[in-house]
C-alpha cells in the first residue's frame, strides 16, 4: 500500500495537482497493478529509460521495460523514443491519467467504477485544485462561424489557425462523455497535437488525421453546440477539447462548482440587440452552456458577466440579434505551455 501513497504524493506535486483522498487511491489501484506500482513510484515527470527506472526500483532492466511498456499501452504512463531506446514518464491527472486510459478503453465494469471514482474525486477535491490555477489551465476558443469580420482577429483566437501550426494531429473519443454518459453529444471530437498526438496514436488511443479532417471535427462540434476549449497558451496547441456543460470537467467548474474563472474566457463576449430579438429561446434552451441568457417579456436578457465567449449562440440566432464583440480588459494568454506552467506555479507559491 505504501507504494500507492508514495505515487499519490509524486503526482500531487505536479503543478496540476492531485489532492489526497481515498477515491484517488482507489483510482491509482485500478490504473497501476501490483508489480507495476513499485516502478511507477520510482518515477517522476522526466523521461527516463527502463534501465534507470529499474535501478531506482530495484528491478532488472528487462523486467522493468516489460512492465513500463504494458503501462504505456494502457495510457497510464507517457512513452517516447529517446535515441535508440524508449523513455517513460509519469502523467499528471489532466491531461493524462483521467483521459488516456479511457481513450484506450477497458471492460464495462472497470469503466463504470472509474466513472464513479473520478466523479466523486472531482466533486470533492479535484475541481477546487483545478480552479486554483492562475491563469487557468484551459481557455475557451470562439466558434469560428461567429467571429465578426469587421474586427481584427488575432491568430491565437482562432482554433484552425492554431491547429495549422502543429505538425501532427490525432482524434480520440471524449473521455468526459464516455464516462459521464449525461448526453448524446458526439464522442469523436477530442484532438491532441504533436508529441501527445503521436503517443496516443502509437498506443491505440487515437488516430492521426489531417488538418482538413480536424477542421471538419471543429465544424461538427460547433453544429452540435460543443464549446472549444484548449490549453491556455498563445503558441502551439497541446490539445483541444469540444465540451458540453453536463459532462466535461473544465466547463463543470463553471456550471456545477461555482468557479466562474476556473476556465479562461475567450477574448470575445456576446452582444444582444434586444430590438432584433424575437424571444425564440434557442440561445437559452439549446446553445448557451453557462446560462448567460434568460427569458424576458419581449426579448431574452443577457448577463455578460457569465458569458464565456464561445459564440455558440450567434450561429443559430434566427434574426442575427446576437453577435460577438471584443471583451474589455482582456489579458492575452501566456506565450507557450512552459510559460503557463511557470505562471501557475509562481502564483500558487505566492498564495
Amino acid at each position: 500500500m505504501h507504494h500507492y501513497h508514495k505515487l499519490q504524493g509524486i503526482i500531487g506535486a505536479h503543478p496540476v495537482g492531485a489532492p489526497k483522498s481515498e477515491e484517488y487511491l482507489e483510482i491509482l489501484k485500478i490504473l497501476f497493478r501490483p508489480g507495476e506500482v513499485e516502478l511507477a513510484a520510482a518515477m517522476d515527470f522526466k523521461l527516463r529509460k527502463a534501465g534507470e527506472i529499474g535501478d531506482r526500483a530495484g528491478i532488472d532492466a528487462d523486467h522493468a521495460r516489460e512492465h513500463l511498456e504494458e503501462m504505456a499501452d494502457r495510457g497510464v504512463l507517457l512513452a517516447k523514443r529517446v535515441g535508440e531506446e524508449m523513455a517513460y514518464a509519469l502523467l499528471p491527472n489532466y491531461p493524462g491519467l483521467f483521459e488516456y486510459p479511457v481513450m484506450k478503453g477497458t471492460d464495462p465494469a472497470t469503466e463504470r467504477r472509474l466513472a464513479e471514482l473520478w466523479h466523486a474525486y472531482y466533486m470533492k477535491d479535484m475541481a477546487a485544485e483545478l480552479a486554483s490555477a492562475s491563469p487557468p489551465w484551459n481557455r475557451v476558443f470562439p466558434a469560428e462561424e461567429a467571429l465578426p469580420e469587421e474586427i481584427e482577429i488575432l491568430p491565437y483566437e482562432v482554433v484552425t489557425r492554431m491547429m495549422a501550426k502543429n505538425e501532427a494531429i490525432a482524434l480520440a473519443n471524449c473521455p468526459c462523455r464516455t464516462l459521464a454518459k449525461n448526453c448524446e453529444k458526439p464522442l469523436d471530437v477530442c484532438l491532441a497535437f504533436d508529441g501527445a498526438a503521436r503517443f496516443l496514436a502509437e498506443r491505440g488511443m487515437a488516430r492521426l488525421i489531417t488538418l482538413e479532417e480536424a477542421r471538419e471535427v471543429i465544424a461538427k462540434a460547433e453544429t452540435a453546440g460543443l464549446v472549444h476549449t484548449g490549453s491556455n497558451n498563445a503558441e502551439r496547441l497541446l490539445f483541444l477539447c469540444n465540451c458540453c456543460p453536463c459532462c466535461c470537467h473544465f466547463l463543470m467548474l463553471i456550471t456545477r462548482k461555482g468557479y466562474p474563472d476556473g476556465l479562461a474566457k475567450s477574448s470575445y463576449r456576446a452582444r444582444l440587440d434586444a430590438e432584433e430579438c424575437i424571444n425564440c429561446g434557442i440561445c437559452i434552451e439549446e446553445r448557451c452552456p453557462v446560462g448567460a441568457f434568460a427569458e424576458g417579456d419581449e426579448a431574452v436578457s443577457l448577463d455578460v458577466s457569465k458569458c464565456i465567449g464561445c459564440g455558440l449562440c450567434v450561429s443559430t440566432c434566427p434574426t442575427g440579434a446576437i453577435t460577438l464583440e471584443k471583451r474589455d480588459g482582456y489579458q492575452p494568454p501566456p506565450a507557450d505551455i512552459n510559460a503557463l506552467v511557470q505562471q501557475v506555479v509562481r502564483n500558487k507559491a505566492a498564495k
